[in-house]
């Protein structure tokens, strides 16, 4: 069995693939299994994939029809066999010790997740400077509980859910997937993981992924009514989220917080797809939701006028792209 299972979902990437499976290719420890998964690629990706994958047995190439990202994932999952599991991007880079420093800290510090942090680039992306502080890691002491990682990666600002900044043992995992059929998955896979149960973490301080900045990735692209409706099903799924990580009253505190900056997303996500009166009574229904799901103090005049006026948030979304 495979120390790390590396699973890379891949759709229409084939100006990127190739250097990616080159940087897993390169890794300086190589007791790992990389398994692509082309997620019904229509141009070379799956031609560049199975021919890395024919000429090293560490790569395994499985094609599906388009599914999305999550589909992707949670079929790779099922499949892998490592000890570690680890999600990668198909455009992006990972630095060549990566798996080597990673495993240090599962053997050496027995946690159950790793978390360190990004680089992006090109420099003269017109999201450069929006998204070039986003991957970073609290300071503080290490290996640290998954709660107390959470409170104080809120605390310093430093709160970064990507999948592709962690590694962690299956048996962390568990029966937790990625929710088939939407984009933002990022921030309710990260929150099940690291909030619904209490795990040993360790935090690297340290560049180990390189993260690929494209004018067409989810984070920047123009969005639209499934950009909303995923994020109201996200915000939906997190406020039945145990939290139980985290003790009381400390767990209603990072529970408010974590699912008011949600809802606020899902205000100014409606702002830029541009609101019509059904997406304005949804807007309405979420935050009736959250306070009677999670605290009544989300139904106030402010969260009431900004559901019903989301145009307010305009400027605050135009400001920085939405994950």
């Amino acid at each position: 069995m495979p120390a790390f299972s590396i699973i890379m979902p891949a759709y229409n990437v084939q100006d990127y693939i190739k250097e990616a499976l080159q940087s897993i290719a390169g890794q300086s420890f190589t007791d790992f299994e990389a398994i692509i998964i082309d997620d019904g690629s229509t141009d070379a990706t799956g031609e560049i994939a199975k021919k890395l994958c024919a000429s090293d047995p560490r790569f395994r190439y499985i094609r599906q029809q388009n599914r999305g990202p999550s589909a992707a994932r949670n079929l790779g999952t099922s499949v892998a066999f490592g000890s570690y599991l680890y999600y990668m991007d198909s455009d992006d880079i990972i630095d060549k010790d990566t798996l080597r420093v990673c495993y240090r800290e599962f053997k050496n510090q027995d946690v159950d997740v790793v978390v360190f942090e990004a680089v992006v680039f090109p420099p003269d992306s017109p999201v450069y400077r929006l998204e070039e502080h986003y991957y970073q890691r609290p300071l503080g002491d290490s290996p640290i509980w998954s709660g107390d990682f959470v409170v104080e990666s809120l605390r310093q600002g430093r709160y970064c859910v990507s999948p592709c900044c962690l590694i962690a043992r299956r048996s962390a995992i568990g029966d937790l997937r990625f929710t088939d059929g939407m984009v933002y998955e990022d921030n309710c896979f990260f929150v099940s993981l690291m909030l619904n149960q209490r795990l040993k973490v360790a935090v690297l301080n340290q560049r180990l992924y390189k993260r690929r900045l494209r004018a067409d990735s989810t984070m920047v692209a123009a969005k639209t009514l499934h950009h909303y409706n995923s994020m109201y099903r996200i915000l939906r799924e997190m406020s039945g989220l145990s939290f139980g990580a985290l003790e009381p009253p400390e767990r209603a505190v990072i529970r408010e917080e974590i699912i008011g900056n949600a809802l606020g997303d899902l205000h100014f996500v409606s702002a830029l797809v541009g609101p019509d009166m059904r997406l304005r009574k949804m807007n309405i229904a979420a935050t009736w939701h959250v306070a009677t799901h999670v605290s009544a103090r989300f139904f106030t005049p402010k969260r009431l006028l900004l559901a019903l006026v989301p145009e307010l948030y305009r400027s605050k979304a135009e400001g920085r792209p939405h994950r």
